[in-house]
C-alpha cells in the first residue's frame, strides 16, 4: 500500500539525518581513520539527496533552454559527463546487487528504469522528512501499518489502519505534469536524447501521487 511505503520510507530518511546529527560530530573528531570518517559521512549523509533531487527538479527546465541554445558541443561536453557520473553509481549498484542475488538477473534489468523512478518519485516525501530532521522538528514516531494478511481473503484494502494522504499526492502529481511539459518542450527542440531521461521523472512522480489517491479511495 503506498502510503504505507511511503511513511516507512519517510521514517528511515529522517532517522538517519537525525543519526547523523548526532553522531557525526563525534566520529570526526575521533581518533578513527579517515576513510572510516568519510564512509561515515556518506553513509549517514546519503538522504541529502532527496532536497538535491527536488532542487534538480525545478532547475532541469531553465538549465535545458540554456544549454540547449549554446549548441550540441556544449551539451556533450558538460552535460553527458556529468548524467553518466550521476546515474551510472546507481544503475551499477543496482545491477551488482541483482548479479548476485539472482541467476537470471539479465531479465531483472528491464525493471532497473523504473526501480529509479520509484526513488524518484519518493523525494517529495522523504524531502519533507529530511528538511523536518534538520530543523529539528520532532514527530510521533510514525509506524508501518500491519494489515494482518493471513489468507486469500484477507485484503488489506478492508483494514481500518490506513495513512492519510494529505496535500502531498497532488503536488506529486503537479511534478509530473511540470516534467511532462519539459518533456514535451524537449520533443519540439527535438532534443531526443533527453526524453528518456525525463521520462524517469514523469513517471516516478505520477506514479507516487495517482497510486497514493487510489489507494485511499479503495478504502
Amino acid at each position: 500500500e503506498m502510503n504505507s511505503f511511503k511513511t516507512q520510507q519517510a521514517r528511515w530518511a529522517k532517522g538517519l539525518v537525525q543519526t547523523a546529527i548526532k553522531l557525526l560530530p563525534r566520529i570526526m573528531r575521533s581518533d578513527l581513520p579517515w576513510k572510516i570518517k568519510i564512509e561515515a559521512f556518506f553513509h549517514l549523509t546519503a538522504n541529502i539527496s532527496y532536497p538535491l533531487m527536488i532542487a534538480l527538479s525545478f532547475l532541469l527546465l531553465p538549465a535545458m533552454i540554456v544549454r540547449f541554445n549554446q549548441g550540441w558541443f556544449q551539451m556533450l561536453y558538460i552535460d553527458l559527463p556529468l548524467w553518466l557520473a550521476s546515474t551510472a553509481s546507481v544503475s551499477t549498484f543496482y545491477l551488482i546487487s541483482q548479479k548476485e542475488l539472482y541467476p537470471d538477473w539479465r531479465m531483472r534489468l528491464k525493471y532497473l528504469p523504473f526501480l529509479m523512478s520509484v526513488g524518484i518519485g519518493l523525494s517529495v516525501s522523504n524531502s519533507k522528512a529530511v528538511i523536518e530532521a534538520l530543523l529539528g522538528i520532532k514527530t510521533s514516531f510514525k509506524r508501518t501499518p500491519k494489515y494482518r494478511i493471513e489468507s486469500k481473503k484477507d485484503r488489506w484494502a478492508t483494514k481500518q489502519y490506513l495513512r492519510r494522504t494529505g496535500m502531498m499526492p497532488l503536488f506529486e502529481l503537479s511534478m509530473g505534469a511540470y516534467f511532462a511539459l519539459v518533456v514535451l518542450y524537449a520533443f519540439v527542440n527535438q532534443n531526443y536524447p533527453t526524453i528518456p531521461f525525463l521520462m524517469l521523472f514523469v513517471i516516478g512522480f505520477t506514479y507516487m501521487g495517482l497510486m497514493s489517491i487510489v489507494h485511499m479511495t479503495l478504502h
